[in-house]
């Protein structure tokens, strides 16, 4: 379990995200509550982190708190100590070796 807390200054509309105290340096964040007729609700939850590694190439992942029918059928990544589970949405490192693939296939 984590406690997130999700702080927004309607003035200058800046953001900041913590999840069990600790500042989070996330690129993008959404909450979203449904709440249904009857039936209850529910909470979707995710924010997604860009980093660059020492050679200037870019991975971003977003980590997210899976829907009860994700967690039924174990369709995530896995999750952490906290319950959140994560995935690659962008990885440069991929994107360079798909494009070499491409070009060599190309030649052939």
């Amino acid at each position: 379990m984590a406690i997130v807390n999700v702080s927004l200054d309607t003035q200058t509309r800046q953001v900041v995200l913590t999840v069990n105290g600790v500042l989070v340096p996330a690129h993008e964040c959404s909450i979203t509550k449904y709440v249904y007729d009857g039936d209850g609700e529910e909470v979707a939850f995710s924010y997604t982190l860009e980093n660059v590694d020492g050679n200037g190439m870019k991975e971003r992942r977003q980590y997210y708190l899976p829907s009860p029918e994700e967690l039924a059928t174990k369709a995530h990544d896995g999750l952490d100590d906290k319950g959140i589970a994560s995935r690659i949405l962008h990885n440069d490192d991929r994107a360079k070796a798909d494009v070499i693939n491409f070009l060599n296939q190309r030649r052939l």
